[in-house]
């Protein structure tokens, strides 16, 4: 849940994945505002979903998996969104085991997001893949990308990302590397339930 330009919105969604494939899918359901799309991108809040479980990255058998190694004990994240056009964005959560299921809960809010722009516009059409610099730093792990939002007719919009990754309980750290993401939407449409997205996405 959250607000971007004081929009305020609640989002509940399932999915399904192979933590050691990469692979995740989840379909969030729009419960605010009742019965409609998002006033602004869905794109913007899809990295707190899909990246925003990275249990869900193919790591090779002989490196040190940072975020597998943090369950059942869970971990929490916390990003800072730094978009080109002066739009700026914070989003933070918690992830924990119950059984064969991760639970996951977000706050996002973000401000300053200029009413013609694609965000608001709505003009962007997903993410372009992206590639994430890990890094060891105070016992936690860090992570910084350039995020490119693909534009309707063509271009980019771009976003500085700054992500902090942090276990519940001591783990072993891993070297520093690069981790491939790509995120794929869907809009479903109108359901019973709500306004429903469809996010897929691969890492590794």
């Amino acid at each position: 849940e959250g607000s971007v330009n004081g929009h305020e919105f609640t989002i509940e969604g399932v999915g399904t994945g192979n933590p050691y494939e990469g692979t995740q899918t989840a379909e969030l359901v729009i419960i605010k505002p009742v019965g409609k799309p998002l006033p602004f991108s869905f794109d913007i809040l899809s990295s707190v979903f899909q990246y925003g479980n990275l249990c869900f990255t193919k790591y090779p058998a002989d490196m040190t998996d940072y975020f597998k190694q943090a369950f059942p004990a869970g971990m929490s994240y916390e990003r800072s969104f730094l978009f080109e056009d002066g739009g700026v964005a914070t989003a933070s959560w918690n992830i924990r085991l119950e059984g064969n299921c991760f639970i996951h809960n977000s706050n996002f809010h973000g401000v300053n997001f200029p009413a013609d722009g694609p965000v608001m516009k709505k003009k962007t059409i997903g993410w372009d893949k992206s590639f994430q610099k890990m890094t060891v730093s105070k016992e936690v792990l860090r992570g910084d990308l350039t995020m490119f939002l693909l534009l309707e007719g063509g271009g980019y919009h771009r976003c500085q990302f700054h992500s902090t990754y942090k276990t519940e309980k001591p783990v072993t750290l891993p070297p520093n590397h690069v981790v491939e993401h790509q995120i794929v939407r869907t809009d479903l449409g109108q359901s019973a339930k709500g306004f429903t997205v469809k996010l897929e996405e691969h890492a590794a």
